[in-house]
């Protein structure tokens, strides 16, 4: 399994194992047999849209020897999943739309779900500015770089919106680099909080390349050809630079 699929299940380690992960889009199977197998979940529910890939997780699952702890299911996100089934969930490697359709499909306190770690592909800032509408907390990131790509897994708490950290973080930027509201939230919305505040050494390396393709892309526009691409690059750029002067002071 891949270190990225290891950081999002250990993710959901909790001082106590969870009753029942949901493994939505769960492919081969692999997250919840390693959710059972380290004791992070004592029971887990293989989810996925495709009969093939359920067919491989059933195959992968009698392989260790989990059919007792793990079931599969065929469903289109959770709308299979019962009421009190599941307290946790996991979906990682879709799009920040898609996510955020599944997560709209139902109603995740009703069902019982308490908390997730969810790794959305791309809309990341859409995606947090949607959980934190729902009054979710983004309780922390992780920052990961696997074959050359950056992911950013997030444990979310569905019970508890205190714990969103996104309104200290505005503050500190604010404090420290002179920033407006409007572009501390913006970094908030692109990079997570969690990963700010804790000076992600990862995210300084994310925020240093993005400024630097960025750059080569403003050298590239003609600022009266295209007024606004070149304007909201400039203003990325210039966001990024404020991020950069906080992770590194």
């Amino acid at each position: 399994m891949s270190q990225r699929l290891i950081t999002i299940a250990e993710m959901l380690r909790g001082e106590h194992p969870v009753a029942t992960a949901a493994d939505v889009g769960c492919d081969h199977g692999y997250v919840s047999i390693y959710l059972v197998q380290n004791n992070i979940a004592d029971k887990a529910i293989a989810m996925d849209v495709r009969k093939g890939p359920l067919s491989g997780a059933l195959s992968n699952i009698k392989d260790y020897g989990y059919e007792d702890r793990i079931t599969t299911r065929l469903s289109d996100g959770l709308k299979e999943l019962g009421e009190g089934e599941a307290d946790a969930l996991v979906i990682a490697g879709m799009g920040g739309g898609l996510m955020v359709r599944i997560l709209s499909d139902c109603d995740i306190n009703k069902l019982g779900i308490k908390k997730a770690v969810l790794q959305p592909q791309s809309e990341l800032c859409e995606f947090r500015r949607y959980i934190r509408g729902k009054g979710y907390s983004i309780v922390r990131e992780q920052v990961v770089l696997e074959d050359g790509k950056y992911y950013f897994p997030m444990e979310i708490d569905f019970t508890d919106g205190s714990k969103d950290r996104s309104a200290e973080c505005v503050a500190e930027l604010m404090e420290k680099t002179g920033c407006d509201k409007e572009c501390a939230e913006s970094l908030c919305d692109r990079f997570g909080e969690s990963n700010i505040l804790r000076k992600d050494a990862l995210l300084r390396d994310f925020v240093s390349h993005g400024t630097t393709v960025n750059e080569s892309i403003l050298k590239s526009l003609s600022r009266e050809e295209h007024p606004e691409r070149y304007e909201q690059v400039a203003s990325e750029n210039e966001e990024n630079g404020r991020l950069l002067f906080y992770l590194n002071n």
